[in-house]
């Protein structure tokens, strides 16, 4: 092999690595902390509160988990009020979730605006 195209090869890892990582710190960044509105089907969820140490609801009992959505490359997981469960179905989807921020507190949202469709359909909820 060559020095010329060994100098490439070199180059070529070099410039591959730095954009990377440049990309990595990109979908890393920000991902501390709840976001200012989620999206979950036609239903847009915006905070209802401060975050808290631990997911609430105005209904007694323990939260249930409902499963989770990715922020960033980082797995959040989402809880509803007691009784409620996970579902397609937008009209078995709860008014209020609560977000794992992923800095020890979790954000309540409720849900604040439902897109309809323009083309005459049904909306999801």
């Amino acid at each position: 092999m060559s020095w010329r195209a060994a100098g490439c090869l070199v180059a070529g890892i070099g410039v591959f690595l730095a954009v990377t990582l440049f990309g990595m710190s990109l979908a890393l960044r920000g991902s501390e902390g709840c976001p200012p509105s989620l999206q979950w089907g036609a239903a847009t969820y915006e905070p209802a509160g401060a975050p808290a140490a631990a997911p609430s609801f105005a209904e007694p009992g323990e939260p249930v988990a409902l499963g989770s959505t990715l922020i960033g490359l980082t797995t959040r997981v989402v809880y509803g009020p007691p009784g409620s469960r996970a579902s397609a179905e937008a009209d078995e989807r709860p008014d209020q979730i609560a977000l794992d921020c992923g800095d020890e507190t979790f954000q309540t949202y409720a849900v604040a605006r439902v897109l309809t469709p323009t083309d005459g359909t049904s909306p999801e909820r």
